[in-house]
């Protein structure tokens, strides 16, 4: 019999959606609120959109470029086919909030707070989460070219299926990470890998920069 994983899974809720009302985004403006809207094909581009509250929405393949979400509060949202060259939303705060089915070049959530946070079946281009605080936040079907966790706080934090570039863990603190279904294929700053889970076939793949990390040398 396997041994049981002792790594806690996260937990997550779906969005609370409900009632949804049909709009054309016209409201959607620096430090609004906006509750229970349904946006289709909206074109956020180059719009400023810091400080704004948004719950209880759907926003069905809108396009993001050159937006401005700083310190935006994200609360029971679903991005669905989302068209983003660029999402800049640092110091933002998402909760239970699921991006699917989307393409995302750079997504700046440094220093953001994730909670309740899917991520699913997208390619990603660079994701920065420096110095963010990530609980409860699942990767599923990603593809990603790279992951910076550099400062940040991580606690059950889960991947399944996907693939990264490069891995920064610089002077993150992990606990309850589960790597295992994340197919690695550098890391940067080793050191910061303390708390995070992986198996033994990560183990082998990995062995090189281990040694590297470790000041190892390796000879037959």
């Amino acid at each position: 019999m396997a041994a049981r994983s002792t790594t806690r899974p996260p937990r997550i809720d779906a969005p609370k959606l409900g009632g949804l009302i049909d709009s054309d985004g016209d409201e959607l403006l620096a430090h609004g609120i906006v509750e229970n809207n349904r946006y289709t094909n909206t074109d956020l581009s180059e719009r400023d959109l810091t400080g704004i509250a948004l719950s209880e929405c759907v926003l069905s393949a809108p396009i993001v470029a050159d937006s401005d979400l700083t310190s935006a509060r994200l609360r029971d949202i679903l991005f669905e086919r989302m068209q983003a060259p660029s999402l800049f939303a640092p110091r933002s705060s998402l909760h239970r909030v699921c991006i699917q089915d989307s393409r995302i070049g750079a997504m700046d959530l440094f220093d953001a707070d994730l909670r309740g946070v899917t991520v699913a079946d997208s390619k990603l281009g660079l994701v920065n989460l420096r110095a963010a605080t990530g609980r409860d936040v699942l990767f599923r079907g990603c593809i990603i070219d790279e992951l910076d966790l550099g400062g940040g706080t991580f606690t059950r934090v889960a991947f399944e299926d996907c693939s990264v570039g490069v891995l920064d863990v610089h002077r993150a603190v992990l606990d309850q990470v589960d790597l295992r279904g994340l197919r690695i294929g550098s890391i940067r700053n080793m050191g910061g890998m303390k708390g995070a889970t992986i198996d033994a076939h990560q183990v082998v793949a990995l062995a090189g920069q281990f040694a590297a990390h470790l000041g190892l040398r390796v000879e037959d």
